[in-house]
């Protein structure tokens, strides 16, 4: 996955010297590698330039409580869930659990009652108020990025659209958010966890509204592990640890620093893992 032997001996250094407290607990499991993807707040650079976001506290938190060593590196999507899916990766973070994703990997969730939002201009907003009004403008278009799921609702949409030729892929956010602020969309799907920095980057503050056009998604994100790389025991033993982050509210402290308690408090509701 990594190109570079050099690189990848490197990173493997620095996760372990980063997660050198856990060793007390255990020195069996890992070290893994595991694809971060820049996304809003769930994966980003902050103000000193150093990587912050709800996934790397998350899986930081996991690494201490069960004794895993990750080799935390950066990627795109497209390429991370290529790499899972031919067994060329061991992890990588907020993922979607599909029924063709679960052939080559187990779900651990952790992000619950998640949705997309569909984000449009204020002029536009007046006249779109459900998918069939965006449906029914011929003129408008739509972006999104390449191997996102989107929700129950959504992906028909989508697809609906596609076969009309009014939708454009992108690789990732940042580039699908510049197209927006530069008029080549009339709208993009996004969600809360991600929107803020997309937004602020861009300018767009005051300028557009979040619609909820499918109240009924909800979207549960969760830690994503190689069938084939990561051995039962050590899934089990982060399913544990995962489970205990959320029973003595763990997650949804490291959600609020990021997205506010209320929000946070939905994020982390959900049903059974």
């Amino acid at each position: 996955m990594i190109s570079s032997k050099n690189r990848r001996i490197a990173l493997m250094v620095a996760g372990i010297v980063a997660s050198a407290g856990s060793w007390a607990q255990s020195s069996s499991c890992g070290p893994y590698e595991v694809a971060f993807y820049e996304t809003g707040l769930l994966y980003f650079k902050d103000s000193a330039d150093e990587y912050s976001g709800i996934d790397k506290a998350v899986v930081e938190e996991l690494a201490r409580r069960t004794g895993c060593v990750f080799v935390r590196f950066l990627d795109s999507r497209v390429r991370t869930w290529s790499a899972l899916e031919s067994g060329q990766l061991d992890m990588t973070v907020s993922g979607i659990e599909t029924p063709q994703r679960k052939k080559f990997a187990v779900f651990i969730p952790y992000i619950f009652n998640n949705r997309n939002y569909l984000v449009v201009r204020n002029g536009l907003a007046s006249k779109i108020k459900t998918l069939q009004d965006f449906r029914a403008e011929k003129s408008l278009r739509l972006g999104v990025v390449k191997s996102f799921v989107h929700g129950a609702v959504l992906d028909p949409w989508i697809a609906m659209l596609k076969r009309e030729g009014r939708v454009d892929e992108v690789s990732d956010l940042e580039v699908l958010a510049r197209m927006f602020a530069a008029g080549r969309v009339s709208a993009f799907l996004t969600q809360p966890v991600v929107w803020p920095p997309l937004i602020e980057r861009n300018h767009l503050d005051g300028g557009v509204q979040m619609l909820d056009v499918a109240p009924s998604d909800s979207a549960v994100l969760g830690l994503v592990l190689s069938r084939s790389r990561v051995p039962a025991a050590d899934v089990e033993r982060m399913r544990a640890a995962m489970k205990s982050m959320r029973a003595d509210s763990t997650l949804e402290l490291i959600f609020a620093r990021f997205v506010g308690p209320a929000m946070a408090k939905s994020l982390a509701a959900g049903g059974a893992d």
